[in-house]
């Protein structure tokens, strides 16, 4: 199974593990300054509900100067702050209902259990996208150079 593309500038952070030579991380990293999207305009779509919108607003401003998340990212955002919020919405429905039901014949387990535990794996892959899990953030870090200017080696 093929490997998802990464950005020249994650392989660099990761040790450049499909061995890129220098020119072919040079051309890459130069194409995709080309494509670089701009994050001035990181609002909520519309659509969002009223909680929603304020997770994405709090991650939004948790990762301002990291440079993360750009005007492309907002849908996937969305995507994952609406499926927090609906998840939140069954918890609270669990709490107040339980977790089985009787139907007359026999205890069940609950509908709004099995689909929270649906919807926990699609929550789970788009905070990996975003970078919002330990182990997302991790992978990031991993060869993540020091800013003190100590070290005298070349960008590739």
């Amino acid at each position: 199974m093929p490997r998802t593309a990464q950005s020249s500038y994650l392989q660099l952070l990761n040790g450049n593990p499909n061995n890129k030579t220098k020119k072919e991380l040079y051309k890459r990293t130069k194409n995709e300054k080309r494509l670089q999207v701009s994050a001035v305009n990181m609002s909520p779509p519309a659509w969002l509900a009223s909680g929603a919108k304020k997770e994405f607003e709090r991650i939004i401003n948790l990762y301002q100067e990291s440079k993360l998340l750009n005007e492309l990212d907002i849908n996937t955002l969305a995507i994952y702050c609406d499926l927090l919020m609906e998840y939140k919405s069954l918890n609270a429905s669990l709490k107040k209902h339980g977790k089985t039901f009787n139907d007359g014949v026999k205890y069940d387990v609950s509908p709004i259990f099995k689909e929270k535990r649906q919807l926990a794996p699609q929550i789970d892959k788009y905070a990996r996208q975003l970078g919002l899990t330990p182990a997302a953030r991790a992978s990031l870090a991993i060869n993540l150079s020091d800013d003190s200017g100590d070290d005298n080696d070349d960008d590739f």
